[in-house]
């Protein structure tokens, strides 16, 4: 049993046909509607890629405006920490030197750490420090 359309679906029926028959009109046909109703299609269509070509500018302002205001705001936004390299020395000292419980360092060939290696260790562990304090902060430790 089928029921009967609503007047929306009827109105959205409508609506989608007249969408149709203007996508599926030749260029032909659209002239001579405009011609019968005293218009000039080709201003009608250089109006028509005007304000779509407005359109577009106004959009690429408002998208780069909002990308400046979400990139000052992470500026603002104080997510990065300063971290202390001299206490992450410290920590690193005290790894090699097997003073530090629960740490390991990964094993270099036999050989030892070259000063990139150190340098990016260092940075790592401080981040690390960071973290950890972060977590204390919060209560998550």
């Amino acid at each position: 049993m089928s029921r009967d359309p609503t007047d929306l679906e009827k109105l959205s029926k409508l609506d989608q046909a007249i969408d149709d028959s203007i996508l599926e009109a030749s260029e032909a046909d659209l002239r001579e509607d405009f011609k019968e109703a005293g218009d000039d299609f080709d201003k009608a269509v250089s109006r028509a890629s005007r304000a779509l070509e407005q359109a577009k500018a106004r959009t690429a302002r408002m998208r780069f405006k909002r990308a400046q205001d979400e990139s000052k705001a992470y500026r603002e936004y104080e997510k990065v920490k300063s971290f202390d390299l001299a206490k992450a020395r410290r920590r690193l000292d005290g790894m090699r030197s097997g003073e530090v419980e629960n740490a390991m360092m990964a094993a270099r060939k036999g050989g030892k750490l070259s000063q990139r290696d150190e340098e990016n260790l260092l940075k790592d562990l401080a981040q690390l420090e960071a973290l950890e304090n972060d977590d204390k902060e919060e209560g998550k430790e």
